[in-house]
């Protein structure tokens, strides 16, 4: 089973209303640090919440949560600006595997 990191960033009206450039400079603001680490093991996909532009999910593959666990406290002090200036509250982890669900079925 592929192992995920659900993230979700909540970003204030400003941020929002240039959700993809916000997003790039937090991205290019961490993601070397994550890029280098050995949990590493996939790019985000970076999702925009239709009802709530502000709610932006990344998802990526991880190695494992210890893993990632691991990363975060490395991370910490190069977030903390980063939600003080783009967002309304510190961002939400949740951790999921993929399920071994059919998807390619012949129904003729």
């Amino acid at each position: 089973m592929t192992f995920n990191v659900v993230e979700t960033w909540y970003l204030n009206d400003e941020a929002a209303q240039r959700a993809t450039e916000t997003m790039q400079i937090i991205d290019d603001a961490i993601g070397d640090n994550a890029h280098h680490h050995a949990g590493w093991a996939g790019h985000a996909t970076f999702l925009q919440d239709t009802a709530d532009p502000g709610v932006v999910t990344w998802i990526y593959p991880w190695r494992s949560e210890s893993d990632h666990r691991d990363l975060l406290k490395t991370e910490e002090a190069l977030v903390q600006p980063l939600i003080a200036k783009y967002c309304t509250r510190p961002r939400t982890i949740r951790y999921a595997t993929a399920l071994p669900v059919e998807v390619e079925h012949d129904h003729h």
